[in-house]
């Protein structure tokens, strides 16, 4: 009996730590459909603030080529599932940053598959963080681990950097 309710608790905890309003929007989704037709190639890197090799991945291999990627025309949409002060550093011209204040692994992967299913063409889903994607102008993903099925390599990015 303890264990229903430690269960419920939990369960209960999980859905108010990401409410409906914590989830990508129809208006989010808009704005990144945006950057996508603006650009040759867009990259969207979903991370989530529980996920250390997200955070590792990022700042070795996404941020340093920021600005290569911004000079070379290449949208770029950073979808942060944490507190938006701890990514308040990419906050500048050129960079799509959405945040949502989301602590569950689950929420956070059902959110993110879901967003993504939508919005790109050859999309499959994947249950990791974190999600490193490179599309072309028509939602295409052009980073497509043929072998795995998912959108996993950096190389595609970096090259895009052209660094």
């Amino acid at each position: 009996m303890k264990k229903i309710v430690l269960i419920s608790l939990m369960i209960s905890m999980i859905g108010i730590s990401c409410s409906g309003q914590d989830k990508i929007t129809e208006n989010d989704k808009s704005k990144i459909q945006e950057v996508i037709a603006n650009h040759n190639k867009t990259l969207i890197y979903i991370w989530a603030d529980y996920c250390q090799a997200s955070k590792n991945m990022f700042g070795a291999n996404i941020k340093p080529y920021l600005e290569g990627l911004a000079n070379n025309n290449v949208g770029i949409v950073i979808i942060y599932y944490g507190k938006d002060e701890d990514v308040a550093d990419l906050k500048k011209g050129g960079i799509l940053l959405i945040t949502k204040d989301c602590h569950s692994p689950l929420l956070v992967k059902r959110d993110a598959n879901k967003t993504m299913k939508s919005l790109l063409k050859d999309y499959k889903k994947y249950n990791g963080m974190p999600i490193p994607i490179l599309v072309d102008k028509e939602g295409s993903i052009q980073n497509f681990d043929t072998e795995s099925n998912i959108p996993y390599r950096y190389w595609e990015i970096i090259q895009a950097a052209k660094l």
